[in-house]
């Protein structure tokens, strides 16, 4: 690699999950004191914090108010109010840094935060089962930034490398290598921040198109059963009601996203970063608001799809509390039908005997057993499933 072996680079770590102030003091609370207001275990935030090895932490105003802490390690954490989050560290080795910067990140500072976090709206199995992948943005201060030579065998082959404004940005498949001249370096550190809002904003509105993919076809295959047995609607129903919470709690989270767009597209705006987003990395905030718009579209759409299938089941169901009401009155009626019987053909008055306790326990099992039977059949019975075509499939 170009320059000296004791060249300093900083290395980025950082992602994004949508917060807002009130998160922020807790975050300051916890990394500051290792305490919490919440219900959250004392022994294990005092574990965690101690884990984190916190040398030093503050609470800043800037464009946004964010956290800045610093390890013993030299790791420094920027936790801003919008959810942004970065782990930067400076050092003359970029691979070892790579590694200490994501072992520190999945074994002390996510768990740390999935804890404190951890109380309120749980995040949709689905959601949770899809990892993300952060990829490491290299900070170089060199001149010759457009003739910056990278280590292909160390850090793969590079499949972009575009220029603006005394700035070269080269993608390799794990790494982001940022070059800039000594007068524009001061400014890759806000444009590592906003790249890094970007693509993982990006990010959320892909797994909620794929989460929306995955539901419709979950949705698109009861619906295209023509016949459903009594004792399989339950089940069913069960299904449609997990994916009606999963609907509910993204598209909640979608409706949120606006705001945060809005305020990054400002500040890049404010500190005249916007035209080099756009072309160090292709991002721009109007494309971005356009797809979530999108995206809330796809989701109020699966809504209306899914109640569809909902407002069909709970039908069918009503069906089969009818069917039990059936099998009730059935039974009464057989019981009444051989009390009367039974008292027609007396020709004394009845006496508690073995016969008669007998006779009792014989109608009371054949009542039983009747009923049972009638459920059984009933429960197998097929039900006719009468749903609408599909006029457009949403892809």
């Amino acid at each position: 690699m170009a320059g000296t072996e004791k060249q300093k680079y900083t290395i980025t770590y950082g992602g994004w999950y949508q917060r807002t102030t009130i998160h922020l003091s807790e975050i300051y609370l916890f990394l500051a004191k290792g305490r919490s207001y919440l219900k959250l275990s004392r022994s294990k935030l005092e574990r965690f914090h101690r884990e984190l090895k916190i040398k030093d932490v503050k609470r800043e105003a800037g464009h946004l108010e964010y956290v800045q802490a610093v390890t013993s390690e030299g790791i420094e954490i920027r936790y801003y109010e919008d959810g942004l989050y970065v782990l930067e560290l400076d050092a003359s080795d970029i691979e070892r840094a790579c590694k200490t910067l994501e072992d520190y990140f999945q074994n002390f500072f996510e768990p740390a935060i999935n804890y404190i976090f951890s109380l309120g709206a749980p995040t949709p199995k689905i959601l949770a089962n899809i990892k993300t992948v952060h990829p490491f943005v290299i900070g170089v201060r060199s001149d010759q930034h457009k003739n910056y030579v990278i280590d292909r065998k160390r850090f793969g082959e590079i499949y972009s490398q575009i220029t603006s404004n005394d700035i070269t940005v080269y993608k390799t498949p794990e790494y982001i290598f940022v070059v800039a001249s000594k007068g524009r370096y001061k400014q890759v550190s806000d444009l590592n921040e906003m790249q890094i809002f970007f693509r993982e904003f990006k990010d959320h509105l892909e797994k909620y198109l794929q989460i929306h993919r995955a539901l419709w076809e979950e949705i698109a295959f009861i619906k295209k059963m023509k016949n459903i047995k009594g004792i399989d609607i339950p089940k069913v129903r069960a299904k449609l009601d997990s994916y009606s919470k999963t609907v509910t709690l993204i598209s909640r989270r979608i409706n949120q996203m606006g705001s945060y767009v809005r305020t990054r597209a400002s500040i890049a705006k404010y500190i005249n970063i916007r035209e080099d987003l756009s072309t160090l990395f292709q991002y721009k905030f109007e494309t971005l608001t356009n797809t979530l718009d999108y995206i809330k579209e796809i989701w109020a759409m699966t809504r209306e799809y899914l109640d569809s299938a909902i407002g069909i089941i709970v039908e069918l169901q009503s069906q089969t509390t009818d069917t039990g009401l059936k099998s009730l009155r059935l039974v009464t009626t057989f019981g009444a039908l051989a009390g009367t019987i039974s008292y027609i053909s007396a020709n004394r008055v009845p006496e508690l005997t073995a016969e008669s306790v007998l006779f009792f326990v014989g109608l009371l099992v054949g009542a039983i057993l009747l009923d049972r039977i009638v459920v059984f059949v009933y429960q197998r019975v097929k039900y006719k499933m009468k749903f609408g075509k599909d006029v457009v499939k949403i892809s």
